[in-house]
């Protein structure tokens, strides 16, 4: 065996287009065959920790199943399409044609030890802010975690920042971002997301009350519209609703005359996220009406008031006058397929034109 490689499969393990997740001294990497050469990089995405090994492979382009952030197998490196994401690393691997068995190096191409990726310069941290308090939603693995403001800088309703974790081992690195589910109005910084079998979620779930924790600056293009003339229809699925939750506190606080309509779509009742908070400022709010949608197969189980199944055309005309639909803009939070799916109803079956539809894909589900 050549010297600093490690075997760790057989080609004929590999399909054309295929994908192999193998462990080389603890760090798992994907192993991609592409018009029958071997490639091997990462196996956890760099937006949200998806298993690459899971997605899928057009070309040289391998997608992510979470949230499809796509790569080059032959480098690693995201493209321009999802640069929401970031590069991931790429290994030395040699096939032995007589055998076939396939050994990787966890050296780069050009032969150097692969090191910690740098921070880029858009998630450096600006200030460090101590946690207060951390609740989970109960019957779910979704967990909020609230920080004092202290200094933070002003930021816009709907935007997101990075959160490096020192110390955190994870294949992808010690740095992920979250929408800052907090209004610009509160005196606490609040960031929700699911907590998933990775080093930095596990890190991040056992954070103590009175841990610090790093911050970079706010940033984001998916912020509330500042013609309140024009209502905004919010539609979300699942923990896409982070970014919404800020955006309709900054609208309560601020006594603004837009008006919001919210569809908040989740598997079941108990998966609602923020429920009591939405519920209280639409009490508060006159301008305010949120929407839940549940989507589980029982619909004689329970004793749920609202709505049932997905978005689709009948619910949103439903709650939705026609001045509201000729008017508002639209903002879509959610999983790829939710993305899609609302896209293609607002796009096609609603005649809704792109210019006021807005897409977020950076919230983590």
């Amino acid at each position: 065996m050549i010297s600093g490689f490690q075997s760790v499969a057989n080609k004929k393990n590999l399909k054309e287009c295929g994908l192999l997740r193998v462990d080389v001294n603890g760090i798992p990497v994907v192993l991609a065959m592409v018009e029958g050469k071997v490639y091997t990089m990462d196996a956890v995405c760099s937006h949200e920790g998806g298993p690459l090994e899971e997605g899928t492979i057009e070309g040289y382009c391998l997608t992510c199943p979470w949230h499809q952030a796509i790569f080059d197998v032959r480098n690693a490196k995201v493209s321009p399409q999802t640069n929401w994401a970031t590069d991931l690393h790429s290994y030395a691997v040699n096939v032995d044609e007589g055998t076939g068995n396939i050994s990787v190096s966890l050296q780069s191409k050009s032969g150097e030890a692969a090191v910690e990726r740098k921070t880029a310069p858009e998630q450096q941290p600006i200030a460090t802010l101590g946690l207060t308090k951390k609740e989970k939603l109960v019957g779910t693995d979704i967990m909020t975690f609230r920080f004092a403001k202290k200094e933070y800088p002003d930021y816009k309703p709907g935007q997101f920042a990075f959160f490096p974790l020192d110390n955190v081992k994870d294949a992808k690195g010690p740095v992920r971002h979250f929408s800052l589910a907090s209004s610009p109005t509160e005196d606490e910084l609040v960031i929700s997301t699911r907590i998933r079998d990775t080093p930095y979620k596990q890190a991040l779930s056992l954070l103590a009350p009175g841990a610090q924790v790093e911050i970079s600056k706010p940033q984001g293009n998916f912020t509330l519209h500042e013609d309140h003339d024009k209502p905004a229809v919010l539609l979300s699925g699942g923990i896409g609703v982070t970014p919404f939750r800020s955006m309709i506190k900054y609208a309560t606080d601020k006594q603004m005359r837009t008006r919001i309509v919210m569809f908040d779509s989740n598997r079941n009742e108990q998966n609602i996220l923020y429920k009591n908070e939405f519920d209280r400022w639409a009490r508060e709010n006159k301008n305010l009406k949120v929407v839940y949608t549940i989507t589980d197969d029982e619909p004689d189980k329970g004793d749920w008031p609202g709505e049932r199944g997905r978005i689709d055309k009948e619910m949103v005309t439903r709650h939705l006058t026609s001045q509201d639909r000729s008017a508002a803009m639209f903002y879509i939070c959610g999983p790829p397929g939710m993305l899609e799916a609302m896209q293609k109803l607002l796009r096609t079956e609603l005649q809704i034109p792109q210019e006021r539809v807005k897409v977020e894909e950076f919230t983590g589900y």
